[in-house]
Order: structure tokens, then sequence, then C-alpha cells
């Protein structure tokens, strides 16, 4: 899976745990004890990460009302409608609908 410059380092220090990602069919397939490959956009860089939980919502306002902005790689300061406006930058609200949205929780390989 590919990667923002900020949300890759995130994940690569360890205080990124959870990915915000649409379920679509390609999400749907990920699995506790996975791994997942991040790349990073800017400079292809790689980290490994192992799934320890994936966990669907309604929607992106439900997934980011239920953890904390540490643990989705958001500033402490963001509100809920500036990272709701990020996601959507990604994602369109229809996908939204027709999906959910997935919550992958996850740690550093080994």
């Amino acid at each position: 899976m590919k990667l923002n410059n900020e949300p890759f380092h995130l994940v690569k220090k360890g205080t990124k745990t959870i990915e915000v990602r649409l379920n679509d069919e390609k999400r749907q397939e990920v699995q506790n004890g996975d791994t997942i490959i991040f790349t990073n956009l800017e400079t292809d860089e790689q980290v490994n990460v192992v799934v320890t939980e994936t966990v669907g919502f309604p929607s992106f306002q439900a997934l980011i009302n239920h953890y904390t902005n540490k643990e989705i790689g958001a500033k402490e300061e963001e509100q809920l409608s500036q990272k709701l406006a990020a996601i959507y930058q990604i994602y369109s609200q229809t996908d939204e609908l027709n999906y959910g949205a997935l919550a992958i929780k996850m740690h550093l390989a080994d």
C-alpha cells in the first residue's frame, strides 16, 4: 500500500497504529496476521507492518470518532472536519457510501 511521506514516517516510528482505508474489495481481503508493505510515495522507501485487527465502520466519521488522533496519524489539534477533508481528497463520498471505512490496526514487523 502506498502512503504519503508524513504518515509513512509516523508508521515507521510506530506512532501511527491505525491505517484508515476505504473498505473496498481489496481491503476486505486484509486479515489479522497479514504483513503489509507500505511504500513512501515520495522516496519509495518501504516499511513492513503486521495487521493485528481490522474493524469496519459505516463511515469515515464513525471510524475517526472511535480512535485518537495519534492512533490515526493526525496532528493533536486537528479537528474532525479537517481529518474528513483530508480523507475526501483521496476517497469520494460515493465510494464511502458504497463500501464504508476500514481501520487496519497494526504494529511494526520484527
